[in-house]
């Protein structure tokens, strides 16, 4: 008698299938599906608060130096934007002095002597007689810019310094 006459085939055990999947990979996708929304939603509002940041600074290309308002619609510009993004500040009543320093507070510390220097040249311009075409109107041009591009949007930091100077 041979002792391995009794013994049974071999059985191979079933497939580990696919689907269903563990709990684990369930929770790895749940928080993969929360993240891509919540990213989708931080990019829609950071285009929401730069659109007027990039719609400003493509007015500013469409303004005509060889025009005899150009200096004003600078201005107009910067008024407008800043409106937009200071809704709690007095923006429309500044002229002068208090607007340049407004201007000047809301820029990076590095940006405040070129663009102050710059932007008081273009206060007095405005007050001047429109003779002809203005030879600064470049000059001018990139100060807003800059002041566009480097102060907006603003952050916390900004509106306290704001507050501040306010108080």
């Amino acid at each position: 008698m041979n002792p391995l006459q009794d013994l049974k085939d071999i059985h191979i055990p079933a497939s580990i299938e696919i689907w269903p999947p563990a709990y684990g990979w369930w929770i790895i996708i749940f928080l993969f599906v929360i993240g891509i929304c919540l990213l989708t939603i931080w990019l829609v509002n950071v285009q929401k608060v730069r659109l007027a940041k990039r719609q400003a600074l493509r007015a500013l290309q469409q303004i005509d130096g060889s025009s005899l308002d150009c200096v004003s619609q600078l201005n107009q510009l910067l008024k407008r934007v800043a409106m937009t993004y200071f809704p709690k500040q007095s923006v429309q009543e500044m002229h002068g002095k208090q607007w340049t320093d407004f201007l000047v507070k809301t820029l990076p510390s590095k940006k405040h002597k070129y663009f102050s220097e710059s932007f008081e040249a273009m206060q007095q311009t405005l007050y001047q007689p429109h003779t002809s075409e203005n030879a600064e109107f470049p000059s001018y041009s990139k100060s807003v810019e800059t002041w566009i591009k480097h102060a907006l949007p603003p952050n916390k930091h900004i509106f306290t310094k704001l507050e501040q100077s306010n108080a």
